[in-house]
């Protein structure tokens, strides 16, 4: 129980202190929680008709329709709350896939190093080397209109690369140290070496990789739904974004303007919220960084 206890401790003191005594991130925390709380709860609270009614066309914000409504009377907040979900999932798998990608390949290529070290870095390079964003959109165009998951593929295969670099070099650095020393004398078995004695050494560097791959996750899913080159989702930010812009020029209207910013301010929001839970867990990743005793 004791050691249960500390062990919740070491926990509480090494990943969500910094997080909570960090007022940036705890604010960046609270909105990405307020995201999912939106994502999940809102659809059961905020009715959406996709009917059109061409008497309620761009109607300014009021009590009624709290962020007003588009170009075909549909209540603008109601959609952006049904969208939510799909805007979440397409920030968060990628960056799940990329980042297990990241992790099990620049540990293993850190720690075995060698020529496969060598042919993994080269690997490493290549895909750094090839611009991501456009070949997002090569390989979107290729395989349009795929599920979520697939899609969520795609784009995880352009964002490992780098963070897969960094973490090599560092498993390579810790690799050298006296605790991986001592147990490669003791000749524990290499899956132990690597699970149990140098990864936990890497979970802050891995978590503040994660969240700077969401962020780019985030700009990534909705660029690529704005060009419709994901499968069409009325709700999704990207695809209400498209609207607004290209097709109901609702952007060069003043009238209608609070459109397409009521979309880009909840993109900016969610960035924002990714951006200042950062703050935190790089004081994780870097204690000199930490304001408080």
């Amino acid at each position: 129980m004791k050691s249960t206890m500390k062990g919740l401790k070491k926990i509480y003191a090494t990943y969500v202190r910094p997080i909570m005594m960090n007022r940036k991130s705890l604010l960046g925390l609270l909105i990405l929680l307020g995201f999912f709380i939106l994502a999940i709860l809102g659809p059961l609270v905020v009715p959406l008709k996709m009917e059109s009614d061409v008497s309620k066309r761009f109607l300014p914000p009021s009590r009624e329709h709290i962020l007003g409504t588009d170009y075909f009377g549909i209540d603008i907040f109601a959609q952006i709350v049904h969208g939510t979900w799909s805007v979440l999932v397409l920030a968060f798998l990628p960056s799940i896939f990329a980042i297990l990608m990241a992790v099990s390949i620049g540990i293993t290529a850190g720690y075995l190093g060698g020529i496969f070290g060598r042919i993994v870095n080269g690997i490493i390079d290549v895909f750094m080397t090839v611009p991501s964003f456009p070949a997002m959109l090569l390989m979107a165009a290729m395989f349009k209109n795929v599920n979520v998951v697939f899609a969520a593929f795609l784009m995880s295969i352009w964002m490992w690369a780098g963070p897969a670099k960094m973490i090599r070099a560092r498993v390579y650095s810790i690799r050298s140290m006296e605790f991986v020393e001592a147990a490669e004398l003791l000749e524990m078995p290499k899956p132990h070496i690597i699970f149990k004695e140098i990864t936990p050494h890497l979970m802050p560097y891995i978590f503040m990789q994660f969240v700077n791959m969401i962020k780019y996750s985030v700009g990534a899913s909705q660029g690529l739904m704005f060009l419709g080159l994901l499968k069409f989702n009325p709700c999704h930010w990207g695809a209400m974004l498209n609207i607004a812009v290209t097709q109901t020029g609702s952007i060069y209207l003043p009238f209608a303007i609070h459109y397409p910013l009521s979309i880009i301010f909840f993109i900016v929001l969610l960035l924002m919220g990714c951006t200042l839970l950062s703050y935190g867990v790089e004081e994780i990743f870097n204690p000199k960084l930490r304001t408080y005793e």
